[in-house]
């Protein structure tokens, strides 16, 4: 198969490239640079040209601006990339015959409580990241041979910009106090099982809207304290907290997805926390060797 990928910088693009390049599979990666076609993502007439260069069999865009922070002072940056770009993905795909797999997030939801949201739950949209992901969602669904896949992703970078992990991680160490919500839930997946999934995915080619996340809910306390438990069997300093004492944009506080449709799909359950923790520690452990991260 002849794989274009989009966003291949990002911790998903880096894992998805290192998980799909086989003997069975030409990957080819796109972003602005040290990539294989480097250019702006929201140049058309490149984006178009680079179509029809590769003639891909699946498109899959992991491209997105995901700070909140970013998409509140540059709304219509925010609608080029994480709205408009699915869009016209869609249309090149729909020329070319592809399978379309759209990205997309879990950040819709704002109950008071923890729980697991179905992909046909009404969503709530308190910010324009939310805003323009779930037109983007829509945009790319235009077309009828996409896969989108709402997910919440935890990985490695390995750049000067911090992931989540990275942070917490770099935290720990430094000895530095966190602030611990109690109150935001999310169902985390780590990259290398969101990739090897999706691996499993693009042999099945679904279309419409999948939950791609842990089988388990659990608070950014529960998360980080397992973490670190988890690597360095160790607890960090820290003070409970909640989301919406925070002084920043406002935004969903329960992502839980419920996993059920693609577990039946699939035939298999989707990671748990412990899992996921497992999965993060194992790539710690193999960027420590090779890099003493």
């Amino acid at each position: 198969m002849r794989i274009m990928l989009l966003g291949s910088n990002g911790m998903l693009g880096q894992m998805i490239g290192r998980h799909l390049k086989t003997d069975a599979n030409d990957i080819y990666c796109i972003d602005k640079e040290g990539t294989d076609y480097c250019f702006d993502l929201l140049d058309n007439k490149r984006l178009k040209k680079c179509f029809a260069d590769i003639r891909p069999d699946i498109v899959i865009n992991t491209a997105a601006i995901v700070s909140l922070e970013l998409c509140e002072k540059d709304p219509g940056g925010a609608y080029c990339l994480n709205a408009r770009l699915p869009y016209f993905l869609g249309e090149l795909c729909r020329e070319h015959h592809c399978y379309n797999v759209h990205i997309s997030t879990d950040h819709y939801y704002c109950d008071e409580v923890n729980r697991v949201h179905k992909e046909t739950d009404p969503v709530k949209l308190v910010n324009e990241y939310a805003r323009t992901k779930y037109i983007g969602e829509q945009m790319a669904l235009m077309y009828s041979n996409t896969l989108v896949l709402r997910t919440n992703i935890v990985g490695f970078r390995g750049t000067e910009r911090f992931t989540f992990i990275e942070w917490i991680l770099t935290q720990f160490l430094n000895h530095k106090k966190m602030t611990l919500y109690t109150d935001f839930y999310t169902s985390s997946i780590h990259t290398a099982d969101f990739s090897r999934i999706l691996a499993d995915l693009l042999k099945l080619r679904p279309t419409g809207i999948f939950n791609l996340a842990s089988s388990e809910v659990s608070s950014k306390k529960e998360f980080i304290l397992g973490l670190v438990k988890k690597i360095y069997n160790s607890e960090p300093i820290y003070t409970d907290g909640s989301v919406f004492n925070v002084n920043q944009v406002q935004r969903a506080n329960s992502l839980g997805l419920d996993t059920q449709k693609i577990e039946d799909l699939l035939g298999y359950r989707m990671p748990n926390l412990m899992e996921t923790l497992d999965s993060i520690k194992q790539e710690y452990m193999e960027r420590w060797i090779n890099n003493g991260l």
